[in-house]
Parts: C-alpha cells; structure tokens; sequence
C-alpha cells in the first residue's frame, strides 16, 4: 500500500466528525450544553473552539481566577455568542455547575489535583465528562474515577489529543494492516521544554522571569510545585496513549511490569540561576522531579515499551514515538520510515514524503 493512501485513508477516518455538518450529533438539531470547568489558557483554547461550531451551546464556565475568566469572557463577545453563567467565588463552585439543569457534558481543564474530584462530581449529576490528562495524582485516584464510572454506568474520555495526531493516526492504519509485521518494541514520552511554562510572570508569552506558585502565571501557579514535590513519570500520556492502541492494552492485552529510573535535578535550578541570578529566592528551591525520567514497561503478549519524561532541560519538541516490528519501523524524532523489502536496505525514508 502507498504511503499517500494509508495517510490518506487515515486522515479521512481522523477529520470525520469534524467535518461532519451541525447538528449531526442529534437527529432533531438541537445543541448539546456544555459547562467549562477551568478557563486558563487551555480551558480557552477549548472554549474558542467550541464557539467555532453551531452543534454545541456552553451554557457554563466555572473558574476562581478573575483574570482569566475576564479573557473567557471576552471570546464570546467577540464570537457575538450569548455570555454563560458564570461559577466562581470558591473552589468548590463547580459543584453547583455540575448540577446546573440543563447541562449535558463538563469539560475539565484545570490543576491536575482538581481532576478526580471534579470527574467524580461530574458522574455523580448524570454528566457526560471529558477531562485533560491526567485523571488523577495517585493509584487511588484513577481506581476511584473508575469506580464511580461503573457504579453510575458513566461516560468519561480522558482528552488525550496525541491519540488524534495526524501521524500517529497514520501509524495506527499502518499497524493494523500488518505494514509493520508483529510489534515488538514501542517508545514514546513527553519530551518538551518547559522552563518557560513552569516560570512566568505573565509580562510575556513563556520564558519571562523565574516565578511560580502565588506569583507566577497560568500553569506556573501550580504546576511547578509538582516538579519541587514529585520525582517519578508526571505525564505519561502521550507517550503511552498512542502506544497502548497500537497494541491493544485492555483490548486483549494488558501491561504486565513496570519499573523506571531517574536521573539527578539540574535543569529548573541552572535556569533560575540564569535568568534570575544566583541570589533569587528560588535559587534556593530544591526539585525532586529528575530531569529525565525513564520507565520501562513489559506487556502480555511480549512486547517492551520505553518511556522517557524529559521537561526541564533545553531541547526542541519531540514525543520520541517509535514502533518497531518484525518488518519495520517507525520513528518520530527523524520523521523516519524503514520497512522491509519496500525501502532501500539500511536507508531511512522520510515518513512525511
């Protein structure tokens, strides 16, 4: 099969409900009515969207930050659509969303700790819920998501947009026609600098000083304080998202033993230092979270699956996929392409040709 097709094909498959006209996703039209739980600046990316269709109505949005809420607000002024009911005032106000009549599905885009409890409440008042990774900061959070899924016979996505990439929608197609030939080892990961996200004072987009916590902006209000508290695999994902449907985790087969490695903190330090100065408060900050972290899984059916959390040092952005069979692989870093009997002998090809 030509490389032109399967992407083809793939893409298709992936466009197709956003092409699909309005109002399709109800036989008599009327708009499904969504409430917004978190309206930083990816709650907004989600809300732009969403004023972008005719098939959906937010009827809600739910935040305790003035500031953004203020820049929420102005997206629907300037799509000229209704203003929703506004939820704020605690950290508990989504609870009252939640139960608002009328509201069909929550979107969940806010500090990971939030995610269970507001997941939770979500199933409890009868709601479909789609949340940003992840579901939750411990074993116990996920098994009290699933619970709570299954006691209410819940619907709940993780909103795990690397799934849905085009490529490795394409890659997808590729495995399950056998391109590949039986699956042997995957890898993936969350490799993406993030000094910028995880120190801002919001004077400019990223890399804009070296605060976090009460005085930073956006994401560095509290996703910082993970990397001072935490040392392990924070955001799995999309590494493992892709990788699972490749090879059919809970589909047949399952993960089987995990263990993973990390190595010592310099990065988040060696940047304060830099751009803050020796003498800065948080020079003085000390990361537990490794600046790389590397897991490695075995599975079922006996394939391997490598892992590697790199969020803290310099480097341009890639997810590190590779999906290697007994005909070929694939690999995202080089945009590389190898199968078997079908490229020249030990020369890549280029996977976006």
């Amino acid at each position: 099969m030509l490389r032109r097709d399967f992407i083809k094909n793939s893409a298709f498959t992936s466009a197709g409900f956003a092409i699909l006209p309005s109002g399709t996703l109800y036989a008599d039209n009327r708009k499904v009515k969504i409430g917004v739980i978190g309206t930083g600046l990816r709650g907004q990316d989600h809300v732009e969207l969403m004023l972008k269709r005719d098939d959906v109505e937010i009827v809600a949005i739910c935040d305790v930050d003035e500031g953004m809420l203020t820049m929420a607000k102005k997206l629907f002024s300037d799509a000229k659509k209704p203003l929703p009911k506004i939820f704020t005032g605690s950290n508990y106000a989504y609870e009252d969303l939640v139960k608002m009549p009328g509201i069909e599905a929550i979107i969940i885009a806010t500090p990971w700790e939030w995610h269970t409890p507001m997941c939770i409440a979500g199933l409890e008042a009868g709601k479909y819920v789609g949340t940003e990774v992840v579901l939750g900061i411990t074993m116990e959070d996920h098994w009290n998501v699933v619970n709570t899924c299954e006691h209410y016979k819940g619907h709940l996505m993780m909103l795990e947009n690397v799934c849905y990439r085009r490529d490795v929608i394409a890659v997808l197609n590729m495995v399950r026609q056998g391109i590949f030939g039986e699956l042997i080892h995957l890898q993936g990961g969350y490799q993406h600098d993030l000094r910028g996200v995880k120190f801002n004072d919001g004077k400019t987009p990223y890399s804009s000083g070296v605060e976090f916590g009460d005085k930073g902006y956006s994401e560095a209000k509290w996703r910082t304080n993970h990397s001072v508290k935490r040392n392990g695999e924070l955001y799995p994902t999309h590494g493992i998202g892709p990788v699972a449907n490749y090879i059919n985790i809970n589909r047949g087969n399952r993960f089987l033993n995990l263990c993973y490695f990390a190595t010592k903190s310099k990065g988040l330090h060696e940047y304060i230092v830099k751009k803050g100065g020796a003498d800065h408060p948080n020079a003085k900050v000390e990361f537990r979270l490794g600046d790389m972290v590397t897991t490695s899984i075995s599975t079922a059916n006996g394939e391997t699956i490598l892992l590697q959390h790199d969020t803290s040092l310099p480097r341009p952005y890639s997810l590190g996929f590779r999906v290697q069979g007994t005909k070929g692989l694939w690999m995202d870093v080089n945009d590389s392409l190898y199968i078997e009997d079908v490229s020249k002998p030990h020369q890549w090809e280029n996977a976006k040709a």
